[in-house]
């Protein structure tokens, strides 16, 4: 499984030429007005662009969103089993993915790896994560 720390942000272009200073490589191919695809050696980060100001009330909080390259249906039920709740699947443009909270509340991403959707060039209007 891959894990992508995602921070909510305002602007994405801002964002997106402060974290290349820092070092990060942006994939051109997986930008878009809503979403930025940042890679380093050690890892890679996602910015997602926040719908106003109160979208994440703690300035601090970075989603984790983990990418399976099983199956999800299997990865949710199997979470079920355990006591927690996950969401609905969900579909985007990106693919599909559900979501769920820790033992401590903080919501977990999980995406459905899709070799088919990997490095597509997209615009997104909006998503799930602002709604």
């Amino acid at each position: 499984m891959k894990l992508t720390p995602i921070r909510f942000v305002r602007n994405i272009e801002a964002a997106n030429r402060f974290y290349s200073t820092l070092g990060l490589d942006e994939n051109p191919s997986a930008t878009s007005g809503t979403w930025a695809d940042l890679r380093g050696d050690g890892g890679s980060l996602g910015l997602h662009i926040a719908r106003d100001a109160t979208t994440h009330a703690d300035p601090a909080a970075v989603v984790l969103q983990f990418t399976t390259d099983g199956n999800l249906e299997i990865t949710a039920n199997r979470l079920t089993v355990a006591g927690y709740a996950p969401s609905d699947i969900l579909d985007e443009t990106f693919g599909r993915y559900f979501t769920v909270e820790d033992p401590d509340g903080y919501v977990v991403q999980v995406n459905e790896s899709d070799a088919d959707l990997q490095n597509l060039r997209y615009e997104i209007n909006e998503s799930a994560a602002l709604k």
